[in-house]
């Protein structure tokens, strides 16, 4: 375990985060986010011994870190580091077996232990079967996994990394997340690394970090941060930029201007979710309901700030929500129907959207397990295919002629 007590870390004299009092425990995965500049890659180095503290002191398993010759320091933290080093023409091999050095001779010569110790470090991170290639053919994803897999050949108590994720593609971030999740289980080791990706940090870690206005604010449950006002402010969160505590999924909720085009929104079950972003990012004001309290739709039109026709979880759609719904998408430009799934509780959705051809107000019928229920209805291919019907080219008129129907 990595102890943190009464440190403040920097270069110098110069103080960059102070005060921080933190524990990274055996088995478990701590994130660290913060914004740019804030003393995140600070923090790490002085937790992996590569800075002195400026005050206070770092323990790793009870003994004082930096009190530690470089070779005992190394055989109980291992750090990856930003960047890619110039490895020449090294194979992975050869590369992971670097990680052995503060267990072997001064003639750094590998005994069977450290031979077994490299093995098993490649088989864990999943590049054994790259063994023999150059490092210098590798991709950015298999070259990440090779530092790892050099960390754990040191046999570390504890592992350090800083922005483990960057100038990966998406299935490489997710790949390499999920395997510091487990590397901590099957190892035990303590696990610290900082990420610039928030939605990824608060869905794998199980302890959270965040470096907030020059100090450390540490949460056991990530979730917690969202309800914080102080996160939300430091991160962006409270602008045109939210994040759903439902889905964990970072929402844009640009404001519609005066005369922008209304459109009404009948969903659930997560049907209207890629609706309701689409029309945004266009800037229509976007309504939606009948919704249960508890249907992730509803989750997500809250955190964007879409006005929502609500029904209290496990009761049928009561009139006083029907008549208020009705009432809306008659006020609106036109209507989507995105065809959820239909059942006792939200029926009552389906003759809503057969009321509103009735008024003769336009329905686009988006495809789904329910697109049949809807008889005259404009059906649409997907999305892209309803955006080009609602604000296509001539949108003006066809918002004209909507209102007037």
């Amino acid at each position: 375990m990595i102890e943190a007590r009464a440190l403040s870390v920097g270069y110098g004299a110069k103080v960059v985060l102070g005060n921080v009092e933190l524990e990274v425990r055996p088995g478990e995965l701590t994130l660290l986010i913060g914004p740019n500049a804030s003393g995140k890659s600070t923090l790490l180095k002085t937790l992996a011994g590569v800075l002195k503290p400026v005050m206070g002191a770092v323990y790793v398993s009870g003994s004082e870190l930096h009190g530690l010759s470089p070779r005992e320091r190394a055989k109980k933290v291992s750090a990856v580091f930003t960047g890619r080093p110039n490895l020449g023409a090294m194979t992975v091999e050869e590369v992971v077996a670097m990680g052995r050095y503060p267990w072997t001779n001064l003639a750094h010569l590998l005994s069977e232990e450290d031979r077994r110790a490299v093995e098993g470090a490649m088989k864990d991170v999943g590049v054994l079967q790259l063994r023999r290639r150059k490092v210098s053919e590798l991709s950015d994803g298999q070259f990440q996994r090779v530092m790892i897999a050099r960390a754990l050949a040191q046999s570390p108590r504890c592992l350090v990394l800083d922005e483990p994720t960057t100038h990966l593609d998406v299935r490489s971030r997710l790949e390499v997340m999920g395997l510091l999740l487990r590397l901590t289980r099957t190892r035990g080791i303590a696990a610290i690394a900082s990420t610039h990706e928030l939605e990824l940090a608060l869905r794998f870690a199980d302890r959270i970090v965040a470096i907030l206005d020059g100090s450390i604010v540490v949460r056991d449950d990530p979730e917690d941060l969202l309800r914080e006002e102080a996160f939300l402010r430091g991160f962006g969160l409270n602008g045109e930029l939210t994040i759903s505590p439902a889905t964990l999924s970072v929402e844009f909720r640009r404001g519609s201007s005066q005369g922008s085009p209304r459109v009404f929104v009948i969903a659930g079950a997560g049907t209207g979710s890629r609706v309701f972003r689409a029309l945004t990012r266009r800037g229509v004001r976007v309504l939606t309901g009948v919704l249960h309290r508890n249907d992730v739709d509803h989750h997500v039109a809250a955190s964007m700030g879409i006005e929502v026709i609500s029904e209290e979880p496990f009761h049928p759609i009561s009139e006083a929500s029907y008549s208020a719904a009705l009432s809306t998408a008659l006020g609106s430009d036109a209507v989507v129907y995105a065809s959820p799934p239909i059942g006792p509780l939200n029926r009552r959705n389906v003759d809503l959207a057969k009321e509103l051809v009735r008024a003769g107000r336009r329905v686009l019928v988006m495809p789904g397990v329910s697109s049949g229920l809807v008889r005259g209805a404009e059906e649409v291919e997907g999305v892209g295919r309803l955006i080009e019907e609602l604000v296509g080219a001539g949108d003006r008129v066809k918002w004209a002629e909507a209102r007037s129907g």
